[in-house]
């Protein structure tokens, strides 16, 4: 997400980016890789293999949207992970939830079910690999001294998002609690890339999972702008759904899916967005392994 005006648009947008053919947003026809980490339309995939792919996908992002040019340094937890086999992991997973008494709903979906695919769920196509973090940049609060506190209803109302042309497949308020916009079943378009530069290819590809995160006015910046997050930038309880829903979506899908940021997605498009700010891999990296050791007792 980014500014007030840049999520209305894109609320009023929603349906026609959805669809196969919007006329507003046409994509261009690739004829060579797109972006700075080479995403190849024939092959569906970004360059490198996936943990290649994943550091530089999660490359830091400066307040404004800046991209740390350096490739991100992963945990050793994580990165021995991406890509890779699951394993055991539903039957686990399956175990834990009806534990918790976590519905379908609150993971994205029944575990028995399959994700997406691209090129919008042709079964001949790669299912989706992509579990892209967002942060919502809602609600804006413009010259405020200070944040709210995490469990105050301003900052935690997912009732906003809801509905048919839900911007996401999963959004996370400060407390870990969930709303659920699509399934990871359901072929899904929430970035530029996918709109404007890869097109209806890459419908299905993507996952996308928005945290709730307010946004302040700069000073130093224009009327209307919203680059200063809360730091930290997440809470522990969105850390530890973060992974639930990424351990659910891999689950799915066979092998580990390769974690993203919606910026490093749309670099150097025109109006790329800045999110997600302040976002710790190391702490992410815990919560998954924390998750792990829980799923394995």
């Amino acid at each position: 997400m980014s500014s007030p005006r840049l999520f209305a648009i894109g609320l009023a947008a929603a349906a026609c980016l959805a669809a196969a053919g919007c006329a507003l947003f046409a994509p261009f026809e690739a004829t060579r890789p797109l972006g700075p980490c080479g995403f190849d339309v024939a092959t569906l995939q970004f360059a490198g293999d996936a943990l290649a792919q994943a550091r530089c996908l999660l490359r830091p992002v400066a307040p404004g949207g800046a991209l740390s040019p350096a490739p991100a340094a992963l945990p050793d937890t994580l990165a021995a992970l991406i890509g890779q086999p699951v394993g055991d992991l539903k039957p686990q997973l399956r175990r834990y939830l009806a534990a918790q008494r976590i519905a379908d709903a609150g993971v994205g979906g029944s575990l028995d079910a399959p994700l997406s695919r691209a090129r919008d769920d042709d079964p001949g196509s790669p299912a989706a690999r992509y579990f892209v973090l967002h942060d919502t940049s809602v609600p804006w609060l413009g010259d405020a001294a200070s944040f709210p506190p995490d469990d105050d209803p301003s900052v935690n109302d997912l009732g906003r998002f809801a509905g048919a042309q839900a911007v996401a497949h999963m959004f996370v308020d400060r407390r870990g609690q969930t709303l659920q916009g699509h399934d990871f079943g359901v072929p899904w378009r929430a970035t530029q890339l996918e709109t404007r530069r890869i097109g209806v290819a890459s419908r299905g590809l993507f996952l996308h999972i928005e945290f709730a995160q307010p946004r302040r006015r700069d000073p130093a910046g224009s009327p209307h702008n919203d680059l200063v997050a809360p730091l930290p930038g997440f809470t522990d309880a969105q850390y530890a759904r973060m992974a639930l829903l990424y351990a659910a979506a891999s689950a799915r899908r066979g092998d580990w899916l390769i974690p993203a940021f919606h910026a490093a997605l749309d670099e150097g498009i025109a109006g790329a967005h800045d999110d997600p700010q302040h976002f710790e891999i190391a702490r992410f990296a815990d919560a998954l392994a924390r998750l792990r050791v829980t799923l394995a007792r």
